[in-house]
């Protein structure tokens, strides 16, 4: 049986009556060429099944040297943390599962999983099994536990990129959540809903993972910059036991807490009210959040999406190894006021 014929660009060109040297500037959105061109050319693309070969990707972006590199078409995607059954049904996972596979398809690749802490897999381990697979392009979940990942690769062999904030024990290229536009937009809504000495709860080591971007946002964007150093709480230092406490002393008159998760440990009468006044918010809104609180959804759906296409820049230019000057790309979230039905595969 033979495999169905492949779509090219000249399909595309002929669908749309345009030139062939349009349809490959449009597919990548040259300057060159109208935005509006771009999409109704993409979008004819997309309705004939048009997929890049990353094959031909790496043989073009390596012509000029004379020597075609091969491409297995695949992208690890190596969970740090979860086992199967937790990456399969936790929205968060999902979430990036799904924007890197639905990016790979775009580009023609496919995502494999990977997960070292379920099965074992050392580090040379799973090096063995990247190489005997062809596959050099990597992809690091997020760590939600802890200050810094510890696994190691044999990286002269890949093009890797990590996803989150967790600190590795080398550098590798980035792509996170913006931490710090996220509390600005916080603060910047909070004084427009009427609060004039806004508190944050956070932890040190969310605080310390993004370099202190969490407290630089809140001290520097704060409405009393001389009160915003004593607003801070850190949960994990503190404990929820005085928060209570806390909260009465200091008299903030809104509340923004960096993780949903936090009103379980620290729900006090006070709190409720302020929550029952529309005085609280938090930094990482949830879908499914029984207290619909309003705040910045982290889209790490689009940040798998733009570590695809690091990656694959990557592997594609014969980027491997460790980088002597690694990018880091932040992803901004959206703000919501209110949950929107949950999506999951």
């Amino acid at each position: 049986m033979t495999s169905p014929r492949r779509c090219t660009i000249k399909d595309i060109a002929a669908h749309a009556g345009v030139a062939v040297s349009t349809v490959s500037y449009a597919l990548r959105n040259h300057p060159s060429i109208p935005a509006a061109t771009c999409r109704r050319i993409q979008a004819v693309g997309e309705k004939l099944g048009y997929r890049p070969d990353p094959q031909i990707s790496a043989l073009m972006a390596h012509i000029g040297r004379g020597r075609a590199v091969p491409s297995s078409g695949r992208i690890a995607l190596v969970w740090m943390q979860g086992r199967r059954a937790v990456t399969r049904s936790d929205a968060f996972f999902a979430q990036v599962h799904d924007g890197a596979a639905a990016r790979a398809q775009l580009r023609g690749y496919h995502i494999e999983e990977f997960w070292p802490d379920e099965d074992r897999l050392s580090g040379a381990r799973l090096s063995g099994i990247l190489r005997a697979r062809g596959i050099q392009s990597v992809i690091f979940s997020p760590s939600i536990e802890g200050v810094a990942a510890d696994y190691a690769l044999a990286w002269e062999h890949f093009a890797c990129v990590v996803l989150g904030h967790a600190r590795w024990p080398v550098e590798l290229h980035r792509v996170a959540h913006d931490h710090y536009h996220a509390v600005c937009d916080c603060l910047q809504r909070m004084a427009a809903a009427g609060v004039k000495s806004p508190a944050i709860v956070l932890t040190e080591e969310i605080n310390q993972r993004t370099d202190s971007a969490v407290k630089a946002a809140f001290m520097t964007h704060h409405p009393i910059e001389a009160r915003a150093r004593g607003l801070i709480y850190a949960l994990d230092q503190r404990g929820a036991r005085s928060f209570s406490s806390w909260l009465r002393t200091h008299a903030p008159d809104g509340v923004l807490l960096l993780r949903r998760e936090m009103w379980d440990e620290i729900e006090s009468p006070r709190l409720r009210e302020l929550r029952a006044a529309g005085r609280l918010w938090c930094a990482n809104w949830q879908a499914d959040d029984p207290l619909a609180l309003p705040g910045i959804q982290q889209r790490y759906d689009l940040a798998a999406r733009a570590a695809v296409d690091l990656v694959t820049g990557l592997e594609q230019s014969r980027s491997l190894g460790l980088p002597d000057h690694p990018q880091s790309v932040q992803i901004r979230g959206d703000w919501r006021d209110h949950p929107v039905p949950v999506v999951r595969r």
